[in-house]
């Protein structure tokens, strides 16, 4: 690379003496911007020495100079350095190759940049260097304008001259100048480089807006600056209290954006249930951002009305109602609400448990309309409604009417049994029946040819089933006059024997 012939650096005496001849050319610092070279003279008659390089590039020292010092050098370039000794007859020279450095920014880990020297760099002697750094970073996100202009001043004797903290997803340019004389610096070497992508931060202000079936989400980009790439999607996880439901990735440019903010709907969920949402957004060759979650509950939806309404009057006052439950409750049912002819009542029941109420203080003989509406914790469904018509005060209580039929079936019931014991006692009197004479009162005054019955008469009683006597007959007085005596049995009341039956006396004339 060409070099202006008009650039030349500051030239420095550096042993005192007379110069005869020159030996052991080297380079002792070498950067991007210059190069300090260095030989030995030998003793002799005073000569002049001719630096030069490049294409018409020279400086001329005087006999004294044993150090030369080329600025404004490009880096990274090859250069020829000739050193040459002037005399009247002869001429001393001396060639040396040198490549400058070339700057390099390297990333290291945790975001850092390091600005150093690449190849090249040489400083044998520790020289102490000073160095102005100007550094700009921008942005590389389309939707972000972040930039940043920083210039600091370091000394370093090594090729790294600093390390500079740098973000994700940026394109840093840095320019390195150095001292060359007091408040006179050299040309600026510059390189630049592009960070890649990164973890994007936690979305901000997540919000969750609750329908009976869906959760609205909304969110605000990462509060990254600059941003650590560009956003690529969005990963939301539904769980409830049991296990994971559904997880949704979805790209960003599919969602909903409006006023900065990212919306999206999550839906197919059940009323008045509790639900977890977590959030995370990912750009694009990256990790994904930590999680974000938020609980959340359902909204109750509209019930539908109870089932199988029925009013029945309990008396002249008081109405029974009864149902069933609904059949999609759409949430946790709080209560049931009674109405008669649209106005509130009140029931001593628990309503939930069972399914019923009793509504008092009616007027008799009038009709009234009732309805029962379900209820969850936000919304009543439309009642459900039934007629009901009040007895006058003069109608039995509908439980007498129940009490009358439950006896009946209880009579009826019995009755084949009592006809058919009713049967086997009259069959049983009959077998007991004998022909014979119907008996009559004996004389207290006996026939003379008349003898006690030998016989032992027993009489089955049919009051006592089946049970035996055997009456002793014996004369006493009687009230039927004195002539005459009543027969008695001992333990027997003949009145007790059915009119049917004949008791036959032998030996009775």
């Amino acid at each position: 690379m060409e070099v202006n012939k008009g650039i030349a650096a500051a030239v420095f005496l550096a042993l005192p003496g007379l110069v005869a001849s020159l030996s052991n050319l080297r380079a002792t610092v070498v950067t991007g911007a210059f190069v300090q070279l260095e030989w030995e003279r030998g003793k002799g008659a005073e000569r002049e020495f001719e630096v030069a390089w490049g294409k018409g590039s020279s400086v001329l020292l005087s006999a004294n100079s044993s150090t030369a010092t080329v600025t404004d050098l490009e880096p990274g370039t090859s250069y020829l350095f000739t050193v040459t000794t002037v005399a009247d007859s002869r001429e001393l020279k001396r060639s040396l190759h040198v490549r400058t450095a070339s700057l390099r920014l390297h990333e290291l880990w945790r975001n850092q940049l390091q600005v150093a020297w690449h190849s090249g760099f040489k400083n044998r002697k520790a020289v102490r260097m000073a160095y102005k750094v100007q550094w700009n970073i921008t942005s590389r996100a389309l939707s972000s304008n972040y930039t940043s202009n920083q210039t600091t001043f370091v000394n370093s004797t090594e090729a790294e001259i600093l390390q500079i903290p740098v973000p994700h997803y940026a394109r840093i340019a840095v320019c390195v100048q150095i001292r060359q004389q007091e408040d006179e610096w050299s040309r600026k070497i510059c390189d630049s480089l592009t960070t890649p992508s990164g973890k994007p931060g936690k979305v901000r202000d997540l919000t969750v807006i609750p329908d009976d079936r869906s959760l609205r989400l909304t969110w605000e980009d990462p509060g990254d600056t600059p941003p650590t790439g560009e956003l690529d999607r969005v990963s939301i996880d539904v769980s409830n209290t049991c296990k994971r439901l559904w997880t949704y990735n979805e790209p960003i440019h599919n969602l909903i954006n409006g006023s900065g903010k990212w919306a999206f709907t999550v839906r197919h969920l059940q009323p008045d249930s509790d639900y977890t949402i977590e959030v995370r957004v990912w750009n694009k060759g990256s990790a994904g951002s930590d999680v974000v979650s938020r609980k959340a509950r359902t909204l109750p939806g509209v019930p539908s009305p109870p089932r199988a309404l029925l009013a029945i009057p309990w008396n002249t006052s008081q109405v029974l109602l009864s149902w069933a439950p609904p059949i999609r409750p759409q949430g946790i049912l709080v209560n049931y609400t009674v109405l008669v002819d649209g106005k509130v009542d009140t029931c001593e029941e628990d309503t939930l448990q069972v399914h019923r109420c009793k509504i008092k203080g009616l007027t008799p003989g009038e009709s009234y309309r009732t309805e029962v509406a379900a209820c969850n914790r936000l919304h009543c469904n439309l009642a459900i409604a039934a007629e009901v018509a009040m007895p006058s005060a003069r109608a039995l209580p509908v439980w007498i009417p129940v009490l009358l039929a439950f006896l009946l079936l209880i009579v009826l019931g019995f009755l084949p049994f009592m006809l058919w014991r009713s049967k086997k006692l009259v069959d049983r009197l009959n077998e007991r029946i004998r022909p014979g004479k119907k008996a009559v009162l004996a004389s207290d005054k006996p026939a003379e040819n008349q003898t006690p019955n030998p016989d032992v008469h027993v009489y089955d009683d049919p009051y006592t089933l089946g049970v035996l006597y055997a009456p002793q007959v014996s004369q006493t007085d009687s009230p039927l006059g004195e002539d005459q005596r009543q027969n008695s049995i001992s333990g027997v009341v003949y009145a007790n024997l059915p009119a049917s039956t004949e008791h036959q006396y032998a030996n009775i004339h």
